[in-house]
């Protein structure tokens, strides 16, 4: 198995010394199929942005601001009939009980003597990815929702998240993969993005938050997240002279696990596929110069592949637009359109509580896991390869 990784590495960087000087180019010059297409995505946001109130000022003093958070929690899912009721009810029961991260944006509150109110609303999608076991029709019937007990409801915290209980669910007519399946949820989002309030005292943020069905993911670290968003998104306002008309941003989750809770399947696909997508982007002059965290390569994070990313749903329709990676890379081409395609996605990270679930269908055996990595590091280098030659 060693000397097969080896070789993948080899591989890896003789192939990336093929075409490493035209991806450090400019964009405009080597990327003129997404970069118009990126154009076009920009010009119809920030033109949807420019009728939405979520940056307006209030000019008079002690005001009443209240921030509302539609959020979204998008879950890509394929034959997960016999783990995905228990995440849903596990997320559902949470945020019905978590109070709502509070906003205290200085851009929107500039004479210190406004209050703001930060109000949320969050609903879940599934997105069945061509399943035959039944599973968008048992999502719908609702039989895996476990009632609350009695009195419960009257315990609950002050200004927690309005949860919809009802949980929707698009189902693909055949396996497409994650990537496509996401692609096909941020979709929906589509009127979510575009949506305004007319009350000038009432900003509103729509974000998405992509997550894995088997719950591997803590959803507790979804405060914190939201927290590391808004401070990407606040930095910026604080550091223009005008309040930014932009909220393209994205915070990737890093996993972490337990002591001694990491499979070893999994670690030595993680470890293979950290250092295939590291050689691939050695010397990629990234054109964003929002990316916060400087330890990383040029995509930007260390955890490409964490299944927990939150997003306004603004950068979500961006970077998910029409993915050519449709499978269990795609991770890699969001965050390369993001960190070396895009100049206005702002990109962050922030730990999330990790334990792998049994059932993966990823890898379930040493072979799967070679297997694997032999296949990502293709596509990689085929996006890599079809990017530079402006074929993507």
């Amino acid at each position: 198995m060693v000397p097969l990784f080896g070789l993948i590495l080899h591989l890896s960087i003789c192939i990336n010394a093929f075409f490493l000087a035209p991806s450090s180019l400019s964009v405009g010059n080597h990327h003129p199929k997404y970069n118009q297409q990126h154009q076009q995505s920009i010009a119809t946001i920030l033109s949807a942005k420019s009728s939405n109130n979520i940056n307006q000022v209030p000019t008079t003093s002690e005001e009443i601001i209240y921030y509302h958070y539609n959020l979204t929690i998008l879950i890509p899912a394929y034959n997960e009939i016999d783990r995905i009721g228990e995440t849903l009810c596990t997320y559902i029961n949470y945020m019905k009980h978590q109070p709502v991260h509070q906003h205290y944006n200085t851009a929107l509150s500039l004479d210190n003597q406004s209050t703001i109110i930060t109000t949320g609303q969050c609903s879940i999608l599934v997105i069945d990815d061509g399943s035959t076991d039944g599973m968008c029709q048992y999502i719908q019937d609702k039989t895996w929702l476990v009632p609350e007990k009695d009195g419960t409801s009257s315990h609950l915290r002050e200004n927690c998240w309005s949860v919809d209980e009802h949980v929707s669910c698009i189902s693909l007519p055949t396996n497409q993969g994650k990537g496509a399946a996401i692609s096909r949820g941020m979709m929906e989002l589509q009127c979510c993005a575009t949506e305004h309030e007319d009350d000038n005292n009432t900003c509103t943020r729509s974000i998405v938050l992509v997550a894995d069905a088997d719950g591997s993911g803590d959803i507790s670290c979804l405060d914190d997240m939201i927290y590391s968003l808004e401070c990407l998104l606040e930095s910026t306002a604080l550091t223009s002279t005008t309040l930014s008309e932009n909220d393209l941003a994205i915070i990737v989750g890093k996993r972490e696990y337990p002591q001694s809770k990491k499979s070893l399947l999994r670690s030595i696909l993680s470890w293979g596929f950290r250092t295939c997508v590291s050689t691939f982007f050695i010397g990629t002059t990234t054109s964003n110069n929002n990316i916060s965290n400087t330890n990383t390569n040029a995509l930007g994070v260390t955890d490409t592949q964490c299944g927990f990313k939150l997003m306004t749903t603004r950068t979500g329709k961006l970077l998910y637009h029409e993915l050519n990676l449709k499978r269990w890379s795609h991770d890699v081409e969001v965050l390369y359109r993001a960190s070396c395609l895009c100049n206005d996605v702002l990109i962050g990270e922030c730990s999330v509580n990790w334990v792998d679930k049994d059932g993966s269908k990823l890898v379930s055996s040493g072979k799967d896991a070679v297997v694997m990595s032999a296949v990502m590091l293709v596509e990689i280098g085929k996006m890599r390869l079809l990017y530079a030659l402006g074929r993507w």
